[in-house]
């Protein structure tokens, strides 16, 4: 009887200490699913050049548990580079795993790091570019982390994007990690300040080649931008200019911006035709004054402030003016943002357009 008494106490407890471990028993973090396809790195490779950055990976079904740092995982393809997962804790739900990847890439391809979490699978793929004509490519396009390829053949420098933004927005398909419904608050506001209105389209990956100019120049006749395409932002997505189908001002389409204050076309292609507020507001390290991206005539892009925190002053009828950056420390002709239209881009490109392909 004694023998039985104590038994009943020891299951008694045991059934205790399961219980509090939470989660049905489950102590690990663990995942329901991994978006290697939407994965972001901080900076572009290249190859035969050392590399360091952060490749973040969203997920979803997160249950809010602490996990350590990973081991190393050797790339595959292009060799000479490691992965190593960042010690965090996860959300609960959806939320990003950070990977910190270093070493030297030996050849230019597509480097692959197969990885596995929280009982999911994928693999994540970094794009190591060739270098570039003359020296190769300046250290600024490095800066460009959300293209598939860039490259230089000293003449030119061809960006190539899919469009898929790193960052949350509700024009992601529901089922994608990054979707996020958007309700307009003073933490997150909408461009206009008002409600927003969710369009139909959805992001949809893209295949698009810019190629512009390296050294960029004024042009003799300043042509008009164009409808689509006319620039690319550090994320991979494309800059539109200050109109709506058919040349019509933007009016009600700017009720549509998410809370990355862009928009899919009705194609899917997601862009700007505003500033990029999550690249000079939300993402970590972002300023109002930060380079945003590239036109398609060569000349950068700024926020919609200057380095000092004040507003630019002297914009000309193309919507820049010409001074040192931090990026460019003998001074380069570049646009801004602004709140009012033009927005980026006024009377046409100020130098010469190169292509793009789609």
């Amino acid at each position: 009887m004694k023998f039985l008494t104590t038994l009943l106490i020891f299951l008694t407890l045991l059934s205790c200490k399961k219980s509090d471990s939470g989660n049905g028993g489950t102590t690990s973090a663990s995942i329901t699913a991994l978006s290697c396809a939407s994965v972001s790195f901080s900076s572009a490779a290249t190859v035969n050049t050392a590399f360091s950055a952060t490749g973040t990976v969203p997920y979803i079904g997160g249950n809010g548990l602490a996990y350590a740092a990973g081991g190393s995982i050797a790339s595959t393809g292009v060799t000479g580079l490691v992965a190593t997962l960042q010690a965090s804790t996860l959300a609960n739900g959806t939320g990003n795993l950070n990977y910190t990847v270093t070493g030297t890439p030996t050849t230019a391809g597509t480097a692959t790091f197969a990885i596995s979490f929280g009982g999911q699978s994928c693999s994540i793929n970094l794009t190591v570019n060739a270098a570039g004509g003359g020296g190769g490519l300046p250290s600024v396009y490095s800066k460009i982390y959300g293209a598939t390829s860039i490259t230089s053949d000293g003449t030119f420098v061809t960006i190539k994007t899919n469009d898929q933004p790193s960052h949350k927005s509700a024009y992601w398909a529901t089922t994608n990690p990054l979707y996020e419904a958007f309700v307009p608050s003073a933490a997150t506001p909408s461009f206009t300040g008002g409600a927003f209105i969710r369009a139909p389209n959805n992001i949809t990956a893209q295949n698009i080649t810019l190629k512009i100019p390296l050294n960029p120049t004024v042009a003799a006749t300043h042509a008009a931008t164009p409808m689509g395409v006319i620039g690319v932002a550090l994320d991979g997505v494309p800059f539109f200019n200050q109109y709506a189908a058919g040349g019509a001002p933007l009016g009600g389409e700017v009720n549509g911006f998410d809370q990355a204050w862009a928009h899919p076309q009705a194609s899917g292609m997601y862009h700007y035709h505003v500033e990029p507020y999550y690249l000079t507001t939300v993402k970590a390290g972002a300023t109002k004054w930060g380079l945003m991206g590239f036109l398609l005539d060569g000349f950068p892009v700024y926020g919609p402030k200057e380095e000092n925190n004040t507003d630019p002053t002297g914009l000309d009828v193309y919507h820049g003016h010409t001074h040192v950056t931090v990026d460019y420390p003998s001074g380069i002709y570049h646009y801004h943002f602004s709140m009012a239209a033009p927005y980026l881009n006024g009377n046409g490109f100020y130098g010469t357009a190169g292509t793009v392909t789609q």
